[in-house]
């Protein structure tokens, strides 16, 4: 049996490293795939016994499933604008507020609104430099046609996204000035932009940008964030399975795909039923194709190979060395001075994010 499993300290350490850093400021906790892997359901419950009242997610169908598992009072924003007729009915079934990030989106849930006879809270995404979602910040018309034109429409926030928070301050607060400027003409036209927010996690821990309205973290909660520095936070989530069967290999014998490991002596190893399918030795695409970040990766896999890097699990406290290339579904490790049996409990260092839904989530 294969478990994550979830340190309710950890998490509520983090969310008290998040409040200090916030200085108070209200926190919209985002909980996109899946609370980041923690399991939707578990930790919005969690936020909840904490006091957290505003969600966010990506998909609408969260939303929907948050409002089932008895999110009723919480504010719930879906992260990604869309003129899709499906995703802006599950926006209006949830009651949750949808991000507005084009003149199309606004148009296409104004008008769903209208007919259903409903208002439907939008916050306002202002496109800073993530080029995804978001009103260009030299489209104020457009912006202000929200609140002229679209009745069904009822602004109650403001905000972008960060893309370089993790690595460039000076980046990160040209894009912050952008969105607090765009809030100021918001004014000026008579108009309220609402809570306005950007801080994502790296950018309230490392770029320390003037205080706006709220903060919107989502890996700082389980303590795993892209930035560098030693921020109080601690991970959490580890993959634990069963020791599936030990066994004793010859000398000269080849462990795994493409042969890749030849043992130099009797080993006795242990095979573990955990692989790259349950997000064993899964990291992000490393997908720029920026010279200076390709030449990056190729440098650190060079260094790991010249160091021989090895990757270990941990069995009864001691750690076990991976043999060969980890499997889809199975890892080989060398057990031979360690103390191992069938049954024992393996952990592995894993993001939860890439941890399939189907593997359970259990809190402790």
């Amino acid at each position: 049996m294969k478990v994550l499993v979830v340190e309710k300290a950890k998490i509520m350490n983090n969310l008290e490293r998040i409040k200090e850093a916030s200085g108070g400021l209200p926190i919209i906790a985002v909980l996109k795939s899946n609370g980041y892997g923690l399991g939707l359901r578990q930790l919005s419950e969690l936020l909840r016994e904490q006091g957290v009242r505003r969600f966010a997610v990506s998909e609408p169908r969260d939303a929907v499933l948050l409002r089932d598992w008895g999110c009723t009072e919480e504010e719930i924003l879906i992260l990604r604008s869309t003129s899709n007729e499906e995703d802006i009915k599950q926006i209006l079934t949830a009651c949750a507020t949808a991000t507005i990030g084009s003149h199309d989106a606004a148009v296409a849930l104004n008008g769903l609104a209208e007919k259903e006879g409903v208002t439907c809270d939008v916050h306002i995404k202002v496109d800073t430099g993530m080029g995804r979602y978001g009103f260009d910040p030299t489209e104020l018309e457009r912006i202000l046609a929200v609140y002229r034109f679209m009745p069904n429409l009822n602004v109650t926030g403001l905000y972008t996204h960060f893309p370089c928070a993790f690595k460039s301050r000076k980046k990160t607060q040209a894009q912050c000035d952008v969105l607090i400027d765009i809030a100021g003409r918001i004014r000026q036209a008579g108009m309220e932009p609402g809570l306005v927010h950007a801080a994502n996690s790296a950018a309230l821990f490392a770029c320390k940008l003037p205080a706006l309205d709220a903060v919107r973290p989502g890996s700082s909660i389980g303590g795993r964030m892209t930035c560098r520095g030693d921020y109080g936070l601690q991970k959490t989530g580890r993959l634990e399975c069963a020791v599936a069967e030990v066994r004793w290999l010859p000398k000269g014998r080849t462990i795994g795909y493409g042969s890749a490991y030849t043992t130099r002596k009797p080993t006795r190893i242990a095979i573990l039923p955990v692989g790259t399918f349950d997000g064993f030795m899964v990291e992000k695409a490393r997908d720029s194709f920026r010279f200076a970040e390709s030449v990056r990766y190729a440098l650190g896999s060079l260094a790991s190979f010249v160091r021989r890097k090895h990757f270990t699990v941990m069995i009864n406290g001691r750690r076990a060395r991976v043999l060969g290339h980890v499997g889809v579904n199975h890892t080989t490790v060398d057990v031979t001075d360690l103390d191992c049996a069938p049954g024992d409990t393996a952990v592995f260092d894993v993001s939860p994010m890439f941890v399939p839904e189907s593997i359970e989530r259990r809190y402790i």
